[in-house]
Order: structure tokens, then sequence, then C-alpha cells
């Protein structure tokens, strides 16, 4: 287990609004840092954090997370 703050994909997505499935593309092309625990991934705290603000800070207004729809 890594010993820094770190989400799985599933917490990640709940928290930023990231489909899993594209959580899991940042992570293999390394966009995100990440280690495979089994078989899940945990991705670390800061590199989602620092993900996060570059793509809130880019002028194109297609970046950034979907707001999770209401069910």
């Amino acid at each position: 287990m890594p010993t820094w703050a770190s989400y799985s994909i599933k917490e990640a997505s709940d928290l930023t609004g990231y489909n899993e499935e594209y959580l899991r593309r940042l992570v293999r092309t390394g966009k995100l840092d990440a280690v495979r625990v089994g078989p899940i991934y945990l991705i670390r705290a800061e590199s989602l954090e620092r993900y996060i603000e570059q793509m809130q800070s880019a002028n194109d207004a297609r970046t950034g997370p979907r707001p999770k729809k209401r069910q």
C-alpha cells in the first residue's frame, strides 16, 4: 500500500464527476500518477488535484468534469 494520500477510481469519480473509464484512461496514459494494488488502481491525490487545476485553467470550455445526472 502506498504511504501517500490516494483515491480509488470509484472515489475519484465520485469526488470529481469524471467517468471511471476516463480516469482509468488517464492513469494508463500517464496523466495521473497511480499504482495498482491487486485489482484496483490508487490515484495519488496530489496528481488528481494537479490535473483538475490544469483542466479548470484551460481556455477550452469543453474540459473538466461534467456534473452527474440526478436520478
